[in-house]
């Protein structure tokens, strides 16, 4: 009985001990910046969404992976969000409001882990070419693949 206890006291030790590794870890390399959820439903609503959009005709200002590879991520990432949140007023009820709701909030949080060069020269959202719902859609699921390539070198 004894001999129980203290297996089940190591075992709580290294526990704990693995979870500050952990903790330190994070807080010493900072928030991992992932974006595999992102990712999905960004390839979940061009498969279960896009295809619907086709008759409606609607234009997003788009950046490019060179726009989010310049020194300006966060920027970048901003507008993606701001258009999103543009693409799901202007198609509305039509749309799963899961994938609305998850999508933005889920853009907004990974905006707020990127940093940004202090001083960057960033094009303001308006400037960026438009481009129709699936090609904006694509470019924004072409950076979450770029990022999530970066995050896993």
């Amino acid at each position: 009985m004894l001999r129980r206890q203290r297996t089940d006291s190591l075992l709580n030790v290294l526990l704990w001990f693995l979870f500050f590794i952990g903790m330190t870890m994070t807080q010493a390399y900072g928030q991992s910046i992932s974006t595999p959820e992102i990712h999905q439903i960004v390839q979940t609503f061009i498969k279960e969404e896009v295809h619907k959009m086709e008759s409606f005709d609607c234009r997003l200002y788009t950046p490019t992976l060179a726009d989010y590879k310049q020194k300006c991520p966060r920027s970048t990432l901003t507008c993606f969000t701001a258009e999103v949140k543009v693409l799901m007023l202007e198609y509305g009820k039509r749309s799963s409001s899961l994938h609305q709701k998850r999508l933005t909030k889920r853009l907004t949080k990974l905006t707020s882990l990127i940093k940004q060069m202090d001083g960057a020269n960033c094009p303001h959202c308006e400037v960026h070419r438009e481009q129709a719902a699936n090609d904006f859609l694509t470019t924004l699921l072409g950076i979450l693949e770029w990022m999530n390539n970066q995050g896993s070198q």
